[in-house]
């Protein structure tokens, strides 16, 4: 282990953790393009906290996980989120250098680090756990120099630090010192633990300064030796996959074999020097990551190929220091580099291959531009450059001959004969080339090529060249007389040709004025019946039955119709045509179309009416292509771009579909006019009759190509049906009523497969405070009361009113009992 410290002290920092997600791997049909990988890059422009990234780890929601020198970042897909050391927090992480992470089967985060300790992050309230050394306290952590972590197969947590091997116990208060009992009683005998990794057959893989040990099932220890050597085995990581266990080590890697064995792999290729990282992906290709750069195993038991690293060339490995490889859950492999940040590489990138210049390869071609490309006779493929250069490129090796130079002008199309000559149109010029001379010039004076654009064998093994501007000419091949050929003429634009092909002898012209063919009994081009020649035809290729062409404003299909065609099929922007400026087109064995156009690589598949695009996900750095492919016998298309060459096999690409998780990242609400986020893993929110809004973040953990990332939502009970949000998965609502609402979420990939959420979101809005039920109540008993005061004075005025008539009816009696009195007196006087 002496190497790996003293590498480690100079750095400053730890081996990577061995939790990456395991794939079992697969085996991947023979292909014969040659691997050359084309990555996504992160840096600390993107939102990285630093350009060393030590660690990759992905959680159960698919978010990416980055251990580097500046602290943890997580990436969901838009955006990093770094946590980092913040001074007086003891809530924030112990130190910023993060050697190693890991999630247990709970989705907690652990991380470790040389300077910080353990710290355990809680997502509910965003803050870490710290565990660090007392040298008071026998039972905390041996060292705050913290190398890797890992979850045991019983759940427990293991920590390897600089003093030994230390494992958590379940109450979370303090840990057990592990001894290793074939090294004695002592812990710290185990002196450095800088890897971990736990099998599928639960076996526990230690590697550690007094070598690297296996415990079995059963609990015993077994010293892990290597071949050739007694030597202690110098590990700086361990990973495997199925049956197979890989050794990184300061001298190479080792797989270790059914005998407790490891053996030397990838001797003669892989440098002897420090091997950091390993990691099989879902094709069972291997990847080993060195401190000299990546290297590829596209197959057990196949050569192993060095993937370049050259920094300035885009879509290249950004960095040297291959650290530590993780395989997602879509087959994506993601790369931390020492020296670089984080390089992706999507699980489709073999559906092409890329040639360019390379500095300080002599055996790349010489360019970067490439302008033209021819098929060659030996199974090698004729590259034409700017500047009147050509190459003969080996697709099998990628080394490049340099044929040519100095013509006159750019090369615009290459063509080679039977007589294994090559004939090269370059602007203002055609040569005839023929190797051991120098190339002849075919009408020197430009008589009648002013503006060659392409040359072509004919049915008649003459060769015919198409212009710009003036028309078509034929060239004898032995002679290099030229002459002009006869074309009808229904407009002037036919002059402009865009493709010549010779197609089951007949002989297929197409230009800015349409389509015409060869007529051999009269010798001229004439117009093909059936088809307008309003438009112009900018490329077309052959189906079963007939011919696609590829109009400036759309796709159209012809069926052969006796001696004409008749138009059948016509796929405008109305019904997916994407726009673009194509200038190639290939129907493939499947009858999908590809076309290569000048601002990108699509295909449209017929079967379900669906335009498909290419980019960095396939393996395509620059889809900038230029007219002229060279089409192999095995199938193999290579293609001019303004990146250097692209091949790819349209027979052998097919869709892949994987169902990426689907998460609620983050929910905010509205108070005093301020969004403020809420905790994380909440499946119900309650909003204050106060917070009538609030703004959820769902993200769809597909790494492919983020930008075509697709969101949907809906809120049942506010919304009437599915609200598309492109690529931006945010949403804010406002001015919700009080109630019940239920968020259904979904999106989809560059795949375009839709996936929903899992759970749907339940929100609850309270009602004001004056329409709750209690309110209510009291509004019933205020009213009541209202009621009963109401009645309480009607009555009294009613007593009151039946006393006054009862008064006053004691008052009319009492006046009318006088009056009788009186009257009776007056009677009764009156008879005295």
């Amino acid at each position: 282990m002496f190497p790996a410290v003293l590498l480690s002290v100079a750095l400053g920092l730890a081996a990577p953790e061995s939790g990456a997600v395991v794939t079992p791997a697969v085996a991947i049909p023979p292909s014969s393009l040659l691997p050359t990988p084309q990555f996504r890059r992160y840096a600390t422009s993107d939102g990285l906290p630093s350009s060393s990234v030590y660690t990759v780890v992905q959680d159960r929601d698919g978010a990416m996980w980055f251990g580097t020198k500046g602290g943890i970042a997580r990436y969901d897909g838009v955006d990093f989120k770094v946590f980092r050391h913040v001074a007086n927090d003891p809530g924030s992480l112990h130190d910023n250098g993060i050697a190693s992470l890991v999630f247990d089967r709970e989705g907690r985060l652990w991380a470790g680090g040389l300077e910080a300790g353990l710290n355990r992050y809680d997502a509910a309230s965003g803050k870490f756990t710290h565990w660090e050394h007392d040298p008071h306290v026998p039972s905390s952590l041996s060292s705050d120099k913290v190398w890797t972590v890992a979850q045991d197969a019983d759940g427990s947590l293991l920590v390897g630090t600089v003093r030994g091997l230390d494992r958590l116990l379940p109450n979370g208060h303090g840990f057990e010192h592990v001894a290793n009992p074939l090294l004695g009683t002592d812990p710290a005998a185990f002196g450095l633990v800088a890897a971990l990794y736990v099998d599928r057959q639960q076996q526990l893989w230690i590697g550690s300064s007094q070598g690297v040990f296996r415990r079995d099932v059963d609990g015993h220890m077994h010293l892990v030796s290597q071949r050739d050597t007694s030597a202690p085995i110098d590990a700086w990581h361990i990973d495997g996959d199925g049956g197979e266990v890989r050794i990184a080590t300061s001298r190479g890697l080792l797989v270790v074999g059914k005998d407790d064995v490891a053996r030397p792999f990838g001797v003669g290729v892989i440098p002897q020097g420090n091997v950091l990282s390993s990691v099989r992906d879902v094709s069972g290709r291997l990847w080993v990551g060195t401190q000299q750069g990546l290297f590829l195993q596209s197959r057990p038991g196949g050569p192993m190929l060095a993937v370049t690293d050259q920094p300035v060339l885009h879509g290249d490995l950004p960095g040297t220091w291959v650290w530590s490889m993780l395989v997602d859950h879509e087959g994506g492999l993601w790369v931390g580099l020492l020296d670089g940040g984080v390089a992706y590489l999507a699980p489709g990138w073999n559906d092409t291959s890329r040639f360019t210049h390379i500095p300080d390869d002599p055996a790349s071609l010489r360019d970067s531009i490439v302008t033209a490309m021819a098929r060659g006779h030996d199974g090698r493929v004729w590259v034409g450059e700017r500047g009147g250069r050509i190459d003969k490129l080996d697709p099998v090796t990628g080394k490049s001959e340099h044929v040519l130079s100095g013509l006159s002008g750019d090369v615009l199309g290459m063509t080679q004969d039977a007589h294994e000559r090559l004939w090269i149109t370059v602007r203002g010029g055609l040569y005839r080339y023929t190797r051991g001379r120098p190339p002849e010039r075919v009408d020197p004076h430009n008589q009648w090529l002013k503006h060659p654009l392409e040359v072509e064998l004919g049915p008649d093994g003459r060769m015919y060249a198409r212009t710009f501007g003036e028309g078509l000419f034929r060239i004898d091949q032995e002679t290099l007389a030229v002459s002009q050929v006869s074309m009808e003429q229904p407009n002037q634009r036919v002059l402009w040709g865009s493709q010549l092909t010779l197609h089951d002898g007949v002989f297929w012209y197409a230009s800015d004025g349409g389509m015409l063919r060869l007529d051999m009994q009269h010798d001229r081009f004439e117009a093909v019946s059936g088809v307008l020649n309003d438009r112009a035809v900018n490329a077309f290729d052959f189906t079963a039955d007939g011919l696609w062409m590829l109009r400036p404003d759309g796709l159209e299909h012809y069926r052969y119709r006796g001696d004409g065609l008749v138009l059948d099929r016509s796929i405008d922007a109305a019904h997916g045509w994407p726009s673009i400026n194509v200038v190639d087109v290939r129907v493939d064995a499947l009858q999908r179309v590809w076309l290569l156009g000048r601002d990108g690589l699509w295909f449209f598949d017929p079967a379900n009416d669906r335009f498909h695009s290419f980019g960095l996900q396939n393996g395509l750095a620059n889809g900038e292509f230029s007219r002229g492919f060279a089409l192999m016998p095995d199938g193999n298309l290579y293609s001019p771009t303004l990146g250097g060459v692209v091949a790819f096999n349209p027979d052998r690409i097919r869709e892949r579909r994987v169902a990426s998780p689907l998460a609620i990242t983050q929910i905010s609400v509205r108070r005093d006019g301020k969004l403020q986020p809420l905790p994380g893993g909440r499946k119900l929110i309650e909003l204050d009759w106060r917070e009538r809004g609030f703004n959820v973040a769902a993200r769809l953990s597909s790494y492919v190509d983020p930008a075509a990332n697709h969101y949907r939502f809906r809120l049942r009970g506010f919304d009437s049906d599915w609200v598309d949000a492109g690529n931006h998965g945010e949403r804010e609502f406002a001015g919700l009523a009080a109630g019940d609402y239920t968020l259904d979420v979904m999106a989809a990939g560059a795949d375009g497969q839709w996936t929903a959420l899992r759970t749907p979101l339940s929100i609850h809005v309270q009602a004001p405070p004056w329409v709750r039920w209690w309110a209510w109540v009291i509004y019933v008993l205020l009213l009541a009361t209202f009621v009963g005061l109401v009645l309480r004075g009607w009555r009294r005025r009613l007593a009151q009113r039946h006393h006054m008539q009862l008064v006053e009816q004691q008052r009319q009696m009492a006046e009318a009992a006088s009056a009788a009195k009186t009257q009776f007196l007056a009677t009764l006087s009156h008879e005295i």
